[in-house]
């Protein structure tokens, strides 16, 4: 890996079209350029609660834990910051507020003032150690989230492993995907390509499983922390749905035309038992 190749890369990914036929083929083979991919892994052997959100338009309460696990493939129209098309990943949220915070511009976009909508949130444990693909600055200096500032440190080492030419191309590499993985997709969707471009290929070329992508939550300003996990680890045997919400929200007019989402009713399950949900 050097400078030269690391620079070129970036280029090429910048310069890439969303709109172009080949878009992400283009994304996928700017990576390839750089030759010796810079991966970061973290471990996490703690069994850690998470919450997922589904939104839904009509008065329902789901009964299976099926309806608000897994989507399948064919249900993915769009990128997003760790899946293409087609692909579907477990997200899922460290809290419930991270969980609707990862949600709101989708809200903002398909819902009309004065309209309800319905989130049901899952809060599911899962089970067994796993191993995450992380992205953090190279510099002390950027650490601004909780995140970061804990695995800041574990890049340095990571980096600090070698010298020279090949140093400074980490470095410059992962300023690269910190401000890329820091930022929204709502108005540049050249993002959700070349952040997703990146997990795939690093999750191709890892010659371990890796089960998750752990990255900051940009709509709660990198306060929360989110989890992608791959499709091959939700099972019954790694993750497991413990209980439900059921909420609902108003949609309602702010100062400059704006929306918000006032809270108007809310449900708890009763029990969750082999995977039926009963409220």
């Amino acid at each position: 890996m050097t400078i030269q190749n690391v620079q070129k890369a970036i280029d090429k990914l910048e310069a890439i079209d969303p709109n172009d036929e080949f878009a992400y083929e283009k994304a996928f083979m700017a990576y390839k350029i750089i030759q010796q991919l810079p991966i970061l892994i973290y471990d996490i052997h703690d069994n850690i609660e998470v919450f997922r959100a589904r939104t839904h338009f009509e008065d329902v309460f789901y009964t299976s834990k099926n309806d608000i696990s897994l989507a399948p493939h064919e249900a993915i129209k769009s990128f997003a910051r760790c899946n293409r098309p087609y692909q579907s990943k477990f997200y899922c949220a460290e809290n419930r507020p991270t969980s609707y915070l990862e949600l709101v511009d989708y809200w903002s976009k398909e819902k009309e003032i004065d309209e309800n909508l319905y989130v049901t949130i899952g809060r599911w444990i899962v089970k067994r150690p796993f191993t995450t693909l992380i992205i953090t600055s190279p510099d002390a200096e950027n650490r601004a989230s909780k995140f970061d500032l804990q695995h800041g440190p574990v890049l340095d080492d990571f980096i600090n492993q070698y010298d020279g030419e090949f140093k400074e191309a980490n470095i410059l590499f992962y300023r690269f995907l910190f401000e890329r993985f820091r930022k929204s997709g709502k108005e540049d969707p050249l993002t959700y390509l070349i952040t997703s471009a990146y997990c795939n290929i690093a999750l191709f070329e890892l010659p371990m499983n890796v089960d998750a992508i752990y990255y900051p939550s940009v709509p709660f300003d990198g306060q929360g922390v989110n989890f992608a996990f791959n499709n091959r680890f939700i099972n019954d045997n790694n993750i497991e749905l413990i209980s439900a919400l059921r909420d609902e929200f108003k949609v309602y007019r702010v100062e400059n035309d704006k929306k918000d989402f006032r809270q108007i009713n809310e449900f708890e399950s009763r029990k969750v038992e082999n995977g039926i949900i009963t409220w």
